[in-house]
């Protein structure tokens, strides 16, 4: 049987209706797996191809930027696919598709592709071939891959005893806070030469804490430092620092000296005794009602000059009734052989560590005049002490040439 004869008109029709078909199955949204493909300029049909899938890329992640592969993909016919698209989740299941950036950025027509300054987290990456605007499958999801830790630790925190001595300077305890799970590195100096440095781990409490061995540290300040260090190896920015007071040596006197203040080799109102000492002093040692303040502390009183040349300081005021102050031998006679007795303001100032004996007006005796310098020797009281409780050594110190 004879086919019908067509007219090249009506062959043209055909392959028109087969070709808008094509289009219509082809270009009918990106999301389609597939797409039709003519077979031959003859009669004969068309078929459907697809885009095979691949299987799950591999991603690493280094210096806050992720690394992802992939293998390739063609369709079922053979066909090249154009490129890759690829996107990442929070999660290895469910959760937002989110585009990659960077170089992940777009279709990818390489198979790899790197995305840079990767947000926090960790990320699973998928891949999806394309060919045109066509997209096959999109694969399972990668392992998960974490943004690196680029944020310093904040500054610790860090706690150091106000005052260290010779009972202390064995153990002392330096503590503190900081990020759970960093290292602390703590370094300790005096003002000289020595210094030590420890290392700890932040327990998961955020408390960290350290022990030294401090007793060859010289007085009278210790400083301390401490940065931290996080288990992604970043360092915090500023160090943590404070000091400590250390105090392991007695006072002692350091000078003695006679100033006049008014007629010269005579004793009378403006004459001083001043004694130094070598630290400051505890005041209440001095006057049980006085404080541990920055500033000069008094308390009127009588001077004694004992015909014997023995000076000796009294209180008269009733909120110090008593006085620690010692004798300050005058090696000198300065009264024709009664007792002196003067009027008197002791006064403490702990800038100059200094106890000064001012003399007023002249209450009983009779004075004498004594021509060139006398040496004046002290001799402390019983129960002076320094801030930390060390006690000033009463053995007499012979001061310098002077005279009131």
């Amino acid at each position: 049987m004879s086919r019908p004869i067509q007219t090249p008109q009506k062959r043209k029709a055909r392959l028109a209706g087969v070709l808008a078909a094509a289009l219509v199955i082809s270009w009918g949204g990106p999301a389609a797996n597939a797409y039709w493909q003519t077979l031959s300029s003859n009669n004969g049909g068309a078929r459907a191809d697809s885009i095979l899938g691949i299987a799950a890329p591999t991603a690493s992640a280094s210096a806050g930027a992720a690394s992802v592969s992939w293998p390739s993909s063609t369709t079922a016919g053979g066909k090249s696919v154009s490129g890759y698209t690829v996107a990442r989740y929070s999660s290895e299941t469910d959760g937002t598709k989110v585009a990659a950036g960077g170089g992940c950025l777009g279709t990818v027509t390489a198979l790899g592709c790197s995305e840079a300054a990767l947000p926090a987290g960790t990320w699973y990456y998928t891949v999806t071939p394309v060919l045109g605007s066509w997209a096959g499958p999109e694969s399972a999801r990668s392992g998960g891959v974490a943004a690196a830790d680029t944020t310093p630790p904040n500054t610790p925190n860090i706690t150091v005893p106000a005052m260290i001595t010779s009972a202390t300077a064995g153990s002392v305890t330096v503590s503190g806070t900081a990020e759970a799970g960093a290292s602390v590195t703590i370094t300790v100096k005096d003002a000289g030469a020595a210094h030590t440095t420890s290392q700890t781990v932040v327990a998961e409490s955020g408390a960290w804490s350290a022990i030294f061995n401090l007793s060859t540290f010289n007085d009278p300040t210790i400083s301390y430092s401490a940065v931290a260090k996080d288990a992604a190896g970043n360092v915090s920015l500023t160090a943590a620092t404070a000091t400590s007071s250390k105090d392991t040596t007695a006072p002692k006197v350091t000078a003695v000296a006679l100033d006049n203040g008014g007629t010269h080799f005579t004793p009378d109102a403006g004459d001083k005794v001043t004694l130094t000492f070598s630290e400051r002093l505890l005041p209440a040692s001095i006057c049980s009602t006085w404080q541990d303040v920055p500033g000069s502390q008094t308390v009127n009183g009588t001077v004694t000059m004992t015909a014997g040349n023995s000076l000796k300081f009294a209180s008269t005021d009733p909120g110090c009734p008593s006085v620690r102050f010692g004798t300050v031998a005058l090696n000198s006679s300065y009264s024709t052989g009664g007792d002196l007795t003067f009027n008197a303001v002791l006064a403490w100032n702990p800038g100059t560590s200094q106890l000064t004996v001012t003399l007023g007006s002249l209450i009983t005796g009779i004075r004498d005049t004594k021509n060139g310098n006398v040496m004046p020797t002290y001799t402390p009281a019983a129960g002076l002490t320094d801030k930390v409780g060390y006690p000033l050594a009463t053995t007499p110190f012979a001061g310098s040439n002077s005279k009131f």
